[in-house]
């Protein structure tokens, strides 16, 4: 399944580091924009977000969400599909 992985970092400082390499974890990733990642795994929106929880503080927001499309629809400008 592919999840798309955004975030708000309150006290940001090394904290990102920890998030990034706990996002990476997950084998399969594109970080897309800098505070929005892409992971394709087969845990749970739910399951990763339990996970990520870790790596953020008190006041920090964290949303995972399934990516589902019928066929291939997708638009973008000024990025690449490589990481």
């Amino acid at each position: 399944m592919l999840y798309s992985v955004s975030y708000d970092l309150q006290n940001a400082t090394s904290e990102y580091q920890e998030l990034y390499d706990g996002i990476k974890a997950f084998g399969t990733w594109w970080h897309q924009t800098e505070s929005v990642w892409m992971i394709k795994t087969e845990k749970s929106a739910k399951e990763i977000r339990d996970y990520l929880t870790q790596f953020i503080k008190d006041g920090d927001k964290l949303f995972v969400i399934e990516v589902k499309s019928i066929g291939r629809v997708l638009a973008f400008r000024g990025m690449n599909t490589i990481g």
